[in-house]
């Protein structure tokens, strides 16, 4: 039994990795680049919220969904992933990945949306955190919300 248990060790400690992270937050952006026009994009505010959020931010994120009045719009009224409305010409365009400790990291982002002679440039930090089932957004950072936990709580 303890072999076992040594012979994961490493396994668990290698995906909570700089490269891991990146990987992470590219697929997500590499979903909405990904987009049909007859599709919206993905849909990690609701069904594929587990495979992004930590469980507090989703937790948060419903919340703030269930205490909005019918017809209203709650405080959220935008994708946190992106910081938009409306996905198109969204580009990343720069990723950087900073280790915080062992079970933390930094994504720091630069989203171009539109054309690149007329581009409008989101700067993000994403705070990651990595669970058991992998790396997941725990607080999304910008400019305007600078951290979204606090902003829904």
């Amino acid at each position: 039994m303890a072999s076992v248990a040594l012979t994961l060790l490493p396994q668990a400690t290698t995906a909570q990795t700089v490269p891991q992270a990146e990987s992470f937050v590219r697929q997500i952006y590499a979903q909405y680049h990904a987009k049909s026009r007859k599709d919206s994009g993905p849909d990690f505010l609701g069904r594929q919220a587990t495979t992004v959020f930590s469980t507090e931010l989703i937790r948060l994120i419903r919340l703030d969904a269930k205490n909005t009045p019918r017809g209203d719009v709650g405080k959220m009224d935008f994708d946190p992933i992106c910081v938009c409305q409306d996905l198109d010409g969204l580009q990343l365009k720069e990723l950087r990945i900073v280790k915080d400790d062992a079970g933390t990291a930094t994504a720091f982002v630069t989203l171009y949306f539109g054309p690149p002679s007329d581009s409008s440039v989101v700067k993000l930090r994403l705070r990651l955190i990595w669970l058991p089932q992998g790396w997941r957004i725990d607080d999304i950072e910008t400019k305007e919300t600078p951290s979204l936990k606090k902003y829904l709580q």
